[in-house]
């Protein structure tokens, strides 16, 4: 198969679509022509990558204010100026790659750009961005293969597709193998340490942590940036606990800091679609943290902690439950997130869309 991935953000960030983008074309192209288009630098990569409408930067990924919420649902807003730009410069370079599968990450207004232009090519969704408004306009678009990332994606995406639009389940991965590898990474920090793990963005609940960490005698490892970044400075400040914030780090380093910690803690809104940084701390050993829903009770199982994740009382309770605890072995449950079985499942869903 020759299979296109379009992601104008790949290369400028590390979260979670980014990180498992890189991850899927690598494998995918031990067997299948990859080529990946990116306005971000790319390193050395098994895959073939053109970089067009080179940024250094990402548009913000949210409206900030009224204003620039008026703007998102208009489509006239920074990212989605960007991203439009990008796609119409990336259809050269489809057109002379002239792929099977072409895998969308942008948005709708790119799925349909693709449908009309790439008419010979099948256009492949991931629900990066979870049950809401995004993929319920990446659903209208009418892509071939909607790749819900959990069970509950799955159901609502069958009820708000197209007969055209085949719905499945498949979570996102993780190369466990690196993190039995991997050494630990020195902080100087106290122990026990509590790592958080995510964008700084209002629906993560990050101050959440941060508030519930006050809380007890622990040490917080955050890793991430984003546009709350001033508002989270702001409450590291004043938190009496010891903390490091990192946050930029190189996604082949992100396992020396889980094997640095002592327990995982994330507490995002439903709205989550995933949580790639679950099965990266199950990975680790780490006791998990979780906010009490559906999709990660799923993810997690039954050796996770499951929390509200408004409740930084509730939240600290359950930090001073976890720190009762040791390494954990999580299992057949993280058999199924091993990035080559995820793989296989992805590329049997491509075949199946080629007949």
């Amino acid at each position: 198969m020759k299979i296109a991935l379009l992601h104008m953000t790949l290369g400028l960030i590390n979260r979670g679509s980014e990180i498992i983008s890189d991850s899927i074309a690598g494998v995918l192209s031990h067997e299948h022509e990859v080529l990946v288009i990116q306005s971000g630098v790319a390193g050395d990569k098994p895959y073939a990558v053109k970089r067009i409408m080179p940024l250094r930067i990402p548009p913000p990924s949210a409206p900030r204010s009224a204003k620039d919420k008026i703007l998102f649902r208009l489509k006239r807003d920074e990212n989605s100026r960007a991203v439009r730009s990008f796609t119409a410069r990336a259809l050269l370079e489809l057109k002379k790659f002239s792929p099977d599968i072409i895998i969308a990450v942008n948005g709708a207004r790119q799925v349909s750009f693709l449908k009309k232009q790439m008419k010979k090519s099948k256009i492949v969704v991931f629900g990066h961005a979870g049950i809401g408004y995004h993929d319920a306009q990446n659903l209208r678009a009418k892509p071939d293969l909607f790749i819900a990332l959990s069970r509950e994606a799955q159901v609502w995406g069958e009820k708000l597709s197209y007969k055209s639009t085949k719905v499945v389940y498949v979570p996102n991965a993780v190369d466990t193998e690196v993190y039995k590898k991997a050494r630990i990474k020195k902080l100087k920090l106290p122990h026990p340490i509590v790592i958080t793990v995510g964008a700084l963005t209002g629906y993560k609940n990050i101050s959440s942590v941060i508030e519930a960490v006050s809380k007890t005698p622990c040490s917080l490892l955050l890793i991430g940036d984003g546009e709350e970044r001033n508002s989270i400075a702001q409450k590291l400040s004043v938190l009496a606990n010891d903390f490091s914030w990192v946050r930029h780090v190189d996604p082949v380093d992100l396992p020396s800091y889980y094997k640095a910690a002592d327990f995982f803690c994330f507490v995002p809104d439903s709205q989550e679609a995933f949580g790639l940084v679950y099965i990266e701390a199950m990975a680790a050993g780490l006791p998990v943290i979780a906010s009490d829903d559906a999709v990660r009770r799923d993810i997690v199982g039954s050796k996770g902690i499951f929390v509200d994740p408004h409740n930084p009382e509730a939240i600290g309770l359950a930090i001073l439950k976890a720190c009762k605890r040791g390494v954990v072995d999580y299992g057949s449950k993280l058999e199924k997130y091993g990035l080559e079985n995820v793989v296989k499942k992805i590329e049997h869903e491509f075949y199946e869309l080629l007949k």
